[in-house]
C-alpha cells in the first residue's frame, strides 16, 4: 500500500521508532494507524497530523492560523488531487501546475 510506504517514511524524517501499524480499509485504500492507547486513526491526514504531533514538531504543522490553514490545504490537496494520478508523470505535471 503506497500511503502505508509514505507514511513509514514520514516516521523516519520524523526521527520516530518504527513499529506503528498500517493497514488499509476500504476500495480506495485508505490508510489506517492502530494506535496502543486507543481508537485507530484513519485517514493520511490525520494519521500524519498524529504523527507530527507524537514527534513534538508542531511546527511543521504551522503556528499561526493562516499556516495552519495553508497546511491542511496542501494535506487535503495531496489527498484529492495528487492520489487520483497514477503514474509520476502525471502526478509531476500537477504538482508543477499547482
Amino acid at each position: 500500500m503506497a500511503a502505508a510506504a509514505e507514511l513509514k517514511l514520514l516516521e523516519k524524517s520524523l526521527g520516530l521508532r518504527p513499529g506503528n501499524k498500517y493497514s488499509a480499509q476500504g476500495e480506495r485504500q485508505i490508510p489506517v494507524l492502530q494506535t496502543n492507547n486507543g481508537p485507530s486513526l484513519t485517514g493520511l491526514a490525520t494519521i500524519a497530523t498524529h504523527l507530527v504531533k507524537q514527534a513534538s514538531k508542531e511546527h511543521l504543522l504551522g503556528s499561526t492560523a493562516e499556516e495552519k490553514a495553508l497546511v491542511q490545504q496542501w494535506l487535503e490537496y495531496r489527498i484529492t488531487q495528487v492520489d487520483g494520478h497514477s503514474s509520476k508523470e502525471d502526478t509531476h505535471t500537477l504538482l508543477k501546475v499547482s
